[in-house]
Parts: C-alpha cells; sequence; structure tokens
C-alpha cells in the first residue's frame, strides 16, 4: 500500500520523472480527486518544480519500501 514517506516508481510516460523514484509526500483520501498521491522528486523538471502529483494507477512501490514495510509490520507483531 502506497502511504506517506513510500518510495514510489512512476509509471506515467509524459511524465518528466518517468521511470524514476521519488518519495510520497502526502495521499489523500477523497475518492473526488484524480491525482491523490504527492510525490517529491530529488531532481527538479524544465519548469524547476520538483514535486508532481499522481494518480495510485500511475505509481509501483519500490521493493526496498515494500521490505521495509514487511519488516515494521514484523517488529509490532
Amino acid at each position: 500500500m502506497i502511504k506517506k514517506g513510500s518510495k514510489v516508481r512512476i509509471l506515467r510516460n509524459e511524465s518528466y520523472w518517468f521511470n524514476k523514484v521519488g518519495l510520497v509526500v502526502s495521499v489523500e483520501k477523497a475518492e473526488a480527486i484524480r491525482y491523490p498521491v504527492v510525490v517529491r522528486f530529488d531532481s527538479v523538471n524544465y519548469s524547476g518544480t520538483n514535486t508532481n502529483n499522481f494518480s495510485i494507477a500511475e505509481l509501483e512501490q519500490t521493493k526496498a519500501s515494500l521490505e521495509e514495510e514487511r519488516n515494521s509490520i514484523s517488529e509490532t507483531v
């Protein structure tokens, strides 16, 4: 599950950050929002911006982020 602090890979073809990894800054819970996930990147795009909004379908959580999530769950159990 994508949540704040997760590292994600961008799957949107037309995005400047396509196939790059970014950090999730926030995830909106409202169903009416088309692009509820705000992702921050190390690099800036042509207009000098380092954040962008994406839909959940346009993101893929990285393996490292998934392993961190599993480890934190196993530590609490």
